[in-house]
């Protein structure tokens, strides 16, 4: 008698529990995989082969059955905690199956007055020495695919887990199974029979998988590489999801169970979230080009205009459109509802300094930002901002200066660890210690910085009548539910403008 599990049966017992749910889903039925312990409690095994009694002592004889694991169709709504130990004289037909290693079938009374039925198949290893058995049991009672799943429990591995083949059924998914040899149908569940009622094949049983009507080439494919396989088939107006398993008796293939999932359905929500992702594209290609063209009518009115005070406030607006547009045209060009910050920031930054900088300015500019994507409606707020920002520093920050450097940076609170600083969000302080990852990495900062003249004496931002910082604070409060804030530079000359806000 063996005292405790050997490497080659926990590897057993390990590809089995890996694809025990997607087996409980082929089955139907409820199965445990369950071990045989002594009066001591200790592993207990079965020496004897499938024709002939184990030889036990009565230090050996099976006196509790352990639950190494156990799963229920996906679809079952009591799923139960599964009694770890129970007494074998209370399962006799687990106990003869174990002491057997023969296959039992019988009842199972699970409440008073109720049965279910109940098959046991011992699990042996290379040796033929039972040391478990997988209990499937239902109360329904379809067992025609019993044998066949007990069979890929066998030949189970821990590495089909991660493959998306062996992931597990709905209860409305077909279930066929395909003898390899001449590629003939034995046995098809109700869901398999009804989806092929729907594209007129009468029966399913008895049929092979290469005649017109079916044509699974996925089957020849299992059988040639001897993985399973996933295809997707159209099939007069139905769009079918097939997966072919390959199942090896004796290191060979003889069956395959074929997967069938009707994904009609999916492909027409898909089909109809391409068109409605066509249709906003081109709206927001029609927004950018109605904002360029009152932008190219404002440089118009900007050429015409007397004053140099309104050429200012043209200038300014059309800087506003133009951010703003460029939102549309990413969003356009992407197809999706996020927008780029990089690029996004690359552009306002370029499109300010052209129509701003002085030309006798010689002026070091620098944009940084972490790669992230903002929603729509977070990006379009965040451009009009940074606008108004690098405007005001240009228009201000730099006024009788011959040369300067202006920078401005986009990124997570959280990354930004190098400036050791603090920034109120929230009403709180934040800090930027690297320990604070974890709280932070929601909060953005945008800072634009320059090293002009720094801000005039007695300035107060919520005084200020700047139409471009009133805009930036209205902004980031409103839409942004962030912070904003105007400071000298904590080292030389210059100002240093901080948005920061939850994403």
């Amino acid at each position: 008698m063996l005292t405790q599990l050997t490497q080659e049966q926990w590897n057993i017992l390990d590809g089995m529990r890996c694809n025990l749910g997607l087996a409980a889903d082929l089955s139907q039925a409820k199965i445990s995989l369950v071990l045989p312990l002594d009066r001591s409690r200790r592993f207990i095994f079965s020496a004897a082969g499938p024709e002939k009694k184990a030889e036990t002592n009565a230090a050996g004889n099976i006196v509790f059955l352990s639950v190494f694991d156990q799963a229920e169709p996906l679809t079952r709504s009591e799923n139960t905690e599964p009694e770890e130990i129970t007494r074998a004289e209370d399962e006799p037909l687990i106990t003869q199956a174990l002491e057997a290693n023969a296959v039992t079938e019988g009842f199972r009374e699970f409440e008073t007055g109720h049965f279910a039925r109940l098959k046991v198949y011992p699990i042996c290893d290379a040796q033929d020495r039972c040391f478990a058995a997988a209990a499937f049991e239902d109360r329904e009672a379809d067992v025609v695919f019993w044998d066949i799943t007990m069979d890929f429990l066998r030949g189970s591995k821990k590495d089909h887990a991660a493959n998306l083949c062996y992931r597990r059924l709905s209860s409305i998914d077909g279930l066929v199974l395909v003898n390899a040899e001449d590629r003939r149908i034995l046995a098809a569940n109700n869901a398999a029979r009804h989806i092929y009622r729907v594209l007129g094949v009468g029966s399913l049983v008895g049929r092979y998988t290469n005649s017109p009507e079916i044509y699974w080439n996925g089957v020849d494919s299992v059988l040639q590489t001897g993985e399973a396989e996933e295809q997707e088939l159209q099939q007069k107006g139905l769009f079918l999801d097939c997966r072919f398993i390959p199942l090896r008796i004796a290191k060979n293939i003889q069956r395959i169970i074929v997967v069938i999932e009707d994904i009609t359905q999916l492909k027409l929500k898909d089909e109809e979230l391409r068109v409605k992702a066509a249709v906003i594209r081109e709206i927001h290609h029609r927004v950018k080009n109605n904002l360029q063209t009152i932008a190219s009518l404002l440089r118009l009115e900007q050429r015409r205009a007397a004053s140099e005070e309104a050429k200012v406030v043209l200038r300014d607006s059309i800087n506003r459109i133009s951010s703003i547009a460029l939102v549309h045209e990413y969003l356009s060009g992407q197809g999706t509802e996020t927008v780029d910050i990089n690029d996004l920031g690359n552009g306002i930054f370029r499109t300010v300094m052209s129509s701003m900088k002085n030309p006798d300015l010689e002026l070091e500019m620098k944009f940084t930002a972490d790669n992230l994507r903002l929603p729509s409606q977070q990006a379009a707020s965040l451009a009009l901002v940074l606008n108004e920002l690098l405007q005001n520093a240009l228009e201000h920050g730099f006024e009788n200066c011959k040369k300067g450097k202006l920078t401005a940076a986009i990124h997570y609170l959280a990354s930004a660890t190098e400036t050791g600083e603090t920034m109120a969000t929230s009403g709180k302080d934040l800090s930027y210690e690297s320990n604070n990852k974890k709280e932070s990495e929601n909060i953005l900062l945008l800072q634009v910085e320059d090293d002009g003249v720094g801000l005039p004496a007695g300035f107060d931002l919520h005084k200020t009548k700047s139409l471009g910082l009133k805009i930036v604070q209205t902004v980031v409060q409103s839409d942004l539910k962030g912070t904003f804030s105007l400071e000298p530079r904590p080292k030389g000359k210059g100002t240093v403008a901080k948005v920061s806000f939850l994403l």
